[in-house]
């Protein structure tokens, strides 16, 4: 299926942070004024030139900013009113932007709203959801629509995904052709001096993902097969031993 290609859209504000003010939102808010031309956090010059906040509280909004440009005087900020319950207010964000970053979870409760406001309005949306039943029903529910509006859905942009990503893009990276890898067998370790921590949203995710499992292996059976993994004759290749943590070569520091 063709997809419309679309004019650039012009707006207020090249992106707008939902739920700033949340716990990983105050982190992107943070690291998002780094890139912000004109502000005095500002880093390197960039193509991102306008910026607003957007969540239920403009007082916690209002308190993040404060934080995330510390110690520095928070920037000229527009601060916006919405909330994932009230479509109005997102579709109101998504006519003043040409992207929206949600940070708003759990994302099967609080997702699919932005997803639609976003998908019928042409922006695009981008989030740091790992929760595979809501990325997996938004492509197959928004696909076509998001096809004809010209919208870019692009899910987990978070700790969950990216370094298992960028993982994956070294690893290829290192086979000379025609070989490629058939499989990629990725390990996380956390180390830090101080205690980890989480936060409630990502703990209520983690809930109701396994509580729902069932969901999520009926809805892959409903959908349409994909196309079976390529087979590779012989006997399956020694798994050899895993890396954990090597000081010498600096890898988990």
């Amino acid at each position: 299926k063709k997809f419309k290609k679309m004019e650039p859209k012009v707006t207020k504000f090249d992106l707008i942070i939902l739920g700033a003010s949340g716990f990983t939102g105050k982190y992107v808010l943070k690291e998002a004024l780094k890139f912000l031309n004109n502000s005095s956090q500002s880093q390197s010059q960039s193509p991102l030139n306008s910026i607003a906040i957007a969540g239920r509280n403009p007082t916690k909004l209002s308190q993040t900013l404060k934080w995330a440009s510390n110690p520095n005087p928070p920037p000229t900020i527009t601060i916006l009113p919405a909330d994932t319950s009230d479509p109005s207010s997102l579709r109101s964000l998504c006519s003043q932007t040409r992207l929206i970053l949600n940070c708003v979870g759990p994302f099967r409760l609080h997702g699919e709203t932005v997803v639609s406001a976003c998908v019928d309005s042409g922006c695009d949306y981008l989030d740091i959801c790992g929760e595979p039943e809501f990325m997996e029903r938004m492509e197959s529910d928004y696909h076509d629509r998001a096809g004809e509006t010209g919208s870019l859905v692009v899910s987990a942009c978070g700790f969950d995904s990216v370094p298992a990503e960028l993982g994956l893009l070294f690893n290829s990276l290192q086979w000379v052709g025609p070989a490629v890898p058939n499989r990629v067998e990725a390990y996380v370790s956390l180390e830090s001096r101080k205690r980890i921590v989480g936060n409630f949203a990502t703990y209520e995710s983690a809930v109701l993902g396994v509580a729902n499992a069932k969901d999520l292996q009926a809805f892959r059976r409903s959908r349409p097969r994909r196309r079976p993994r390529p087979q590779i004759p012989g006997p399956s290749p020694s798994k050899g031993q895993t890396i954990e943590h090597q000081k010498k070569i600096g890898f988990g520091q």
